[in-house]
Order: C-alpha cells, then structure tokens, then sequence
C-alpha cells in the first residue's frame, strides 16, 4: 500500500465524520445555551435563598461540569461514536462520587451548623469551652465558629468539630457564673 492509498483510505474513513459535523456543532451551540440558561437559574435561585458563596460556585461549577461532559458525550454520539460517548457519559458518576465524598465535610458543618445557630445556649458573647478551645464567641455562622482565647486569638473551629463532642458553655454575656453542659 503506497502513501497516496493510505491517505486515500484516511479520507474515505472519515468523511462520514464531516458530513455529521453540521450536527455536531449545532449540539454543542444547543447545549452552550442550555448550560447558560441552567447557571443563571441556579445562580438566582441561590442568590435569592441567601446560599452561602462558597456553596453556591460549587454548585455552578458541577453543573457546568456535568453540562459539558454531557454535552460532548452528545456530540460523540451524534458523530456515532457512541463506545466512546458511553465512556465520557460514564465520567459523570466517578466524579460525582468524587463530589459527594468530598462534600461530607462542607454537608456536615452546615446540618451542624443549624444545630448550633438554633441553640439558645450558644451565642455570640458567651464563654464556651468548644473544639479543643476555650474562649468567647465571637461569631457562629453556617459552617464555623469563631472563638477568642484569652490570649486574644481568634480560633476558627469547623461546626462539625464542636457539635460532634460535648461542648462547655462557662459563662453567659449576662454575667452569670452558672456553668451549663451541653453534649450533641
């Protein structure tokens, strides 16, 4: 087989290839849309439920993952390739697997979060012993607690790690010496 043959059986292979191209690029100009139309959503929705930042660009970032991915398995597909569009569409649930083992965290400080935020107890100018440390708190939000020590230095402690062990409210912002114990 010469070099004009090989190129020759090249082109002829692939030219199946280019007459779907049209549709491939119009599959990907339908789902660039999609995915635009999906984060503005997602966007106002959690702007508007007053959704953490940190949470809310994780969220944007994992559907325009999942998006894309999607959108070049299609793609793929259109083209008739489609061993290669089920092993792109299959990515989609090693990553997500990925994800939801390392959201553990964030989901645990935020549902230990609400716990603590709901706690009358445990308020912002209370002296607490919580997470290793033993100060007063200075601010509790979704997903962590600031507490300074009597050094002055401000601790930043995961809301998991205090609602997971037994926390120490020693006084009150009142000035009420009466200690009260809290286990969660």
């Amino acid at each position: 087989m010469t070099g004009i043959e090989i190129w020759q059986a090249v082109v002829t292979d692939n030219l199946k290839y280019l007459t779907k191209a049209p549709a491939a690029i119009v599959t990907l100009l339908v789902s660039y849309v999609i995915i635009r139309i999906a984060r503005k959503l997602i966007h106002t929705m959690t702007t508007v439920a007053k959704i953490d930042r940190t949470i809310q660009s994780l969220i944007l970032s994992s559907v325009s993952f999942v998006g894309w991915v999607l959108a070049i398995a299609a793609v793929l597909s259109v083209l008739e390739l489609h061993q290669l569009s089920l092993a792109v569409g299959g990515s989609v649930a090693l990553v997500a697997m990925a994800l939801a083992t390392g959201l553990n965290n964030v989901t645990q400080d935020l549902m230990a979060g609400i716990f603590l935020l709901s706690d009358r107890e445990f308020v912002v100018g209370r002296q607490v012993k919580a997470g290793g440390v033993e100060g007063t708190l200075e601010a509790i939000s979704i997903r962590k607690t600031k507490i300074r020590d009597a050094n002055g230095q401000i601790h930043t402690v995961p809301n998991r790690n205090i609602d997971q062990s037994t926390y120490v409210i020693i006084g009150d912002p009142k000035g009420s010496d009466q200690p009260d114990k809290k286990a969660s």
